[in-house]
């Protein structure tokens, strides 16, 4: 994988050729910094534990969330690298809106260092959360099959990418968790179901909010056949 992972870099560092000054606060790099400064990258503060046992957000002691202790979860787990704000959030909206998808090694690399601590079984499918068509032509690429194919090159583990997006939803940022779930409601279905029948695997996608996305996918996935489904994000709202 080390071969076939210096072969991939060197191709992104061809097609996105890294800046020489800090992403985040444009101080010249220094050798050996990549896409942003030691000093930034000491700010990019990892979740630690206590969580809860379900979905992952940070709490006093290890149990469940309100949350989780009052709405199903069809995932069996979900972890995130780190909190929604500060340097991880102006790296995700500089990747996800600002174009620049070359930051998908450095967010993604996160993610990898997150599933390696995690006593979580081996996966079949690495599943990237699907962006509608026409919103994935707008946007030029798809955020989540980005980070998915950094976690993928790193595990060995192949992309299903089976699940798609059907139905063009709203933008979740701007509903309440009720309306939510109804918006993604019928916006998922399954391709080559067979290939997923009881597999297991990793959902992908860049936030966790509320889980109403992660959990609705997983549900499909489910009901399509699989066995169980984990989630990974890089970051948690």
């Amino acid at each position: 994988m080390d071969f076939f992972q210096k072969i991939a870099d060197g191709i992104l560092d061809v097609l996105f050729p890294p800046e020489p000054y800090c992403t985040v606060c444009a101080k010249k790099l220094e050798t050996g910094e990549r896409y942003i400064c030691s000093a930034c990258e000491k700010r990019l503060a990892p979740i630690l534990p206590p969580v809860c046992k379900k979905c992952g957000r940070p709490l006093d002691t290890d149990s469940l969330c309100r949350d989780c202790r009052t709405n199903e979860r069809t995932f069996v787990q979900a972890r995130s690298f780190g909190h929604y704000d500060g340097v991880l959030k102006e790296l995700i909206h500089l990747f996800k809106y600002g174009g620049r998808r070359e930051l998908a090694r450095l967010l993604g690399g996160r993610m990898v260092g997150t599933l390696a601590v995690l006593s979580w079984p081996d996966f079949d499918y690495i599943v990237p959360v699907p962006l509608h068509a026409g919103r994935e032509r707008e946007r030029g690429f798809n955020q989540a099959y980005l980070l998915a194919s950094v976690v993928s090159r790193s595990s060995g583990v192949p992309i299903y990418r089976g699940l798609i997006r059907v139905k063009p939803t709203e933008h979740q940022t701007f509903l309440d968790k009720t309306l939510r779930k109804k918006n993604l409601e019928g916006a998922f279905k399954v391709e080559n179901k067979s290939r997923i029948e009881g597999k297991t695997l990793l959902l992908i996608d860049d936030v966790y909010t509320t889980g109403s996305t992660v959990d609705e996918c997983a549900r499909t996935i489910k009901n399509a056949g699989a066995d169980s489904v984990f989630v990974l994000t890089c970051a948690r709202g």
